[in-house]
């Protein structure tokens, strides 16, 4: 057999374009390559070895090559509890990096599409004589005919606050500004925030 030279493959992509280079070269060091169409750095996506094996055959001067074995990986998944594992070659990795690329800007299409769907049902449901289909079109695309008002609402606490008998002086209106919180969690309502109007002792 003749004295082989190593060769790599490396495969990169173009976040930019979405355009798919490949550049072969004795070294399997990752060199910085440029778009040609934008001028952006190229995304490394693999490294394989693409070295030709040279053969020789009794009478015959034709060199044969050896195509090299396709490069996989094997993956682990836990699915409902269940583990299983999964044998992927270079080109499923590269069908799933494209599928996953176009169903997020099919996704941000979507939600870009429901925002607008949303905002025209909040400004024609309510005089709207049809309001019933209205509502029946944001049941299918699952939106919710909600919206956000501002509220200012003042409120009176009652509350019992233990004080130390030895500290003859103490800030009452400074210990509820301190220790007083307010919170609506797990409800509709989202408390932006909030003031102590006034503070008196003995009220109640």
């Amino acid at each position: 057999m003749l004295p082989m030279d190593k060769w790599y493959k490396h495969s990169y992509v173009c976040t930019t374009c979405d355009g798919l280079w490949e550049i072969t070269i004795k070294s399997n060091k990752t060199p910085n390559v440029l778009c040609t169409e934008d001028g952006q750095f190229l995304t490394l996506m693999s490294v394989v070895d693409a070295t030709i094996v040279p053969t020789t055959k009794k009478e015959e001067t034709n060199m044969e090559t050896l195509t090299p074995a396709p490069q996989t990986m094997t993956l682990n998944w836990i699915e409902n509890d269940v583990e299983r594992t999964e044998t992927y070659t270079e080109s499923d990795v590269r069908a799933m990096y494209w599928n996953n690329k176009n169903l997020a800007q099919k996704q941000n299409e979507w939600y870009k599409k429901e925002s607008q769907l949303r905002t025209l049902l909040e400004e024609v449901i309510a005089d709207s004589s049809d309001a019933e289909v209205l509502e029946q079109i944001a049941d299918i695309f699952d939106v919710s005919l909600t919206k956000e008002i501002e509220v200012t609402a003042w409120v009176r606490v009652d509350m019992t606050i233990e004080v130390d008998i030895r500290e003859g002086d103490y800030d009452i209106e400074d210990m509820v500004r301190n220790n007083l919180t307010i919170d609506s969690f797990g409800s509709e309502i989202s408390v932006n925030d909030y003031d102590v109007d006034r503070v008196e002792e003995g009220a109640y």
